[in-house]
């Protein structure tokens, strides 16, 4: 990131917690307090995304009935430090729930952690489909990959969780650089899609243009991580630049956005 857009963005939040922060704690804690003080403004501000519930939707539009007794499933031994937030895990799990999908599909495994919510929460006879990188050491960090995503890549076990659950095998797992694969075979059949790859602007354009394609004519697109700054500048400035052309919303109190597949397919060309 360039240095002079992290200084104004620490300037936008510059207080006494801040400086006992990198006095004490260094800079990582600093920096995310910064990251989290800045999107909260961005909320309060109404700035950004505007914010809309993917349950509301589904209920008006008659994709869903309003559940009176029904629950979901969040295994109690899932890790709940660092990527998906565990109330964005609930999110996810009611989504999946309520949409009742027939094929999900998932860009970026990682430990498998949101890979298992979706698996436990759709319905036995939906394909849960997961991509993550190929295993070879050559190919563990493409050109163009920001330096914390390589950080989280080397030291990945894709798929973890999903084998301490013992549901690995209900999950069809993918090795493949998103960027090489070819969305062709899952063309319009996907009802629930959710990106938390790479997080390069040339990474989250590739993954939502493929994502388009994948999708059937009814179905939801979620993206993990918009709002931040720093690292995550580039995935919210393309989908708040995509907002200008379709209904693109976020998830309030998470990094969550979301569009339906037919909005997503009204964008046409993005890709400067």
């Amino acid at each position: 990131m360039n240095p002079a857009t992290a200084l104004l963005d620490l300037l936008q939040v510059a207080n006494v917690h801040v400086l006992r922060l990198l006095l004490g704690a260094g800079t990582g804690p600093a920096r995310e307090y910064c990251s989290q003080a800045v999107q909260r403004f961005d909320v309060l501000a109404e700035r950004g995304l505007r914010p809309v519930s993917p349950l509301e939707f589904m209920y008006e539009a008659g994709w869903a009935a309003r559940p009176v007794e029904e629950r979901v499933e969040l295994p109690i031994g899932i890790h709940t430090g660092g990527g998906t937030r565990l109330e964005e895990l609930a999110i996810l799990a009611m989504v999946t729930r309520l949409l009742r999908p027939r094929k999900i599909f998932e860009i970026g495994t990682y430990m498998g952690r949101t890979t298992s919510v979706l698996r436990l929460n759709a319905e036995p006879q939906a394909q849960v489909v997961t991509l993550d990188l190929p295993e070879s050491d050559d190919e563990l960090a493409p050109a163009g990959s920001l330096a914390s995503d390589v950080q989280l890549i080397q030291r990945r076990r894709v798929g973890a969780l999903l084998q301490q659950l013992g549901i690995a095998e209900r999950c069809n797992q993918i090795r493949c650089d998103s960027l090489l694969f070819d969305p062709s075979p899952h063309r319009g059949t996907v009802e629930l899609g959710f990106i938390d790859g790479a997080h390069s602007r040339r990474h989250v354009e590739n993954d939502t243009a493929k994502m388009a394609v994948m999708m059937a004519d009814r179905g939801l697109v979620l993206w993990h991580d918009y709002g931040g700054k720093g690292r995550f500048r580039d995935l919210t400035s393309f989908l708040d630049r995509l907002s200008l052309k379709i209904g693109l919303y976020r998830i309030l109190h998470t990094s969550l956005a979301w569009t339906t597949a037919e909005e997503l397919r009204k964008a046409g060309d993005w890709r400067d």
